[in-house]
């Protein structure tokens, strides 16, 4: 799902680019239970929330914004890419 109208409809390994305005009745037909967001991290707790509201149970979240969603149930994991190349960088020049 994207907001960028010039992505709609393109195909990345065989699925289609949807918009996010039709995420609500792809998320009633098709009863998702996990959610990768990669957004700007402005959009990130609006959109998790949203998405809470459409059945999502668990996030892997890339939006450089830490959720902490406080619903029973709720699984979150936030990845911090820079945390993970620092380590893989000091592994690779200090495990030899």
């Amino acid at each position: 799902f994207d907001q960028k109208e010039s992505l709609i409809g393109q195909v990345v390994h065989n699925l289609p680019i949807r918009s996010m305005s039709s995420i609500d009745e792809f998320c009633k037909e098709n009863s998702p239970t996990a959610a990768v967001l990669c957004i700007p991290k402005e959009s990130a707790e609006a959109i998790s929330y949203k998405l809470v509201k459409l059945g999502i149970k668990g996030f892997l979240n890339f939006s450089h914004y830490d959720l902490g969603l406080a619903y029973p149930g709720i699984s979150v994991e936030n990845v911090h890419f820079g945390d993970k190349l620092m380590v893989l960088s000091y592994k690779m020049h200090n495990d030899k």
